[in-house]
């Protein structure tokens, strides 16, 4: 029996993905035994790859959709469920806290300090309440601005799962050509 928390991460693979790799990844206290996930065409039935997802991970954490969350708490015997995405209303968000509290798993919503990339440089943080709302553009323009001014700068996202995630562990994006190379989708163009 092991006495690590059992935990799934709900999302829209974005910020589960970046709460997973920077709180849970390593962490011997919590086992992730699943993500869920919504908004995203067809994610459900892939798997976080064992690339990304570290060596306590071997075989990678599998992705399921959403509507599954109950039959997963029950199943898999889930303490917490963390909702990890955004775009979300209140009732929506409490009706996520209600099937996770009726089949016997405490709901969490993680916080900065708990989620925040560690910089010892200074950072600018574009973000938004919601999808289309700019924050590409928005990045873009800041980068131009800082640029100018003759700062140095890197634009770091958190994984997307549009295409594969193993081959896409990490990118750099110097030019349009780039685009190519990686074989972005229309998503990720719009978002690099």
């Amino acid at each position: 029996m092991s006495n690590k928390i059992k935990v799934i991460i709900m999302g829209a693979a974005g910020r589960d993905f970046h709460n997973f790799n920077v709180y849970f990844r390593n962490n011997p206290y919590y086992e992730v035994v699943a993500f869920t996930a919504t908004q995203i065409p067809d994610i459900a039935n892939r798997k976080y790859p064992v690339e990304l997802s570290g060596s306590l991970y071997p075989e990678g954490i599998p992705i399921y959709a959403e509507e599954e969350l109950p039959l997963l708490i029950r199943e898999k015997e889930v303490d917490q469920v963390i909702l990890a995405y955004s775009d979300l209303s209140h009732q929506y968000v409490m009706d996520k806290a209600s099937i996770a509290l009726a089949n016997g798993a405490d709901f969490r919503l993680m916080g900065p300090k708990s989620t925040m990339l560690k910089s010892n440089l200074p950072v600018v943080s574009i973000g938004a309440v919601r999808t289309g709302s700019g924050k590409s553009q928005t990045t873009r323009r800041v980068s131009d601005i800082l640029k100018k001014k003759g700062y140095k700068i890197a634009v770091v996202r958190h994984p997307m799962p549009y295409g594969d995630l193993r081959t896409q562990i990490w990118q750099r994006y110097k030019d349009y050509a780039d685009l190519d190379r990686y074989h972005c989708t229309i998503e990720e163009r719009e978002e690099i």
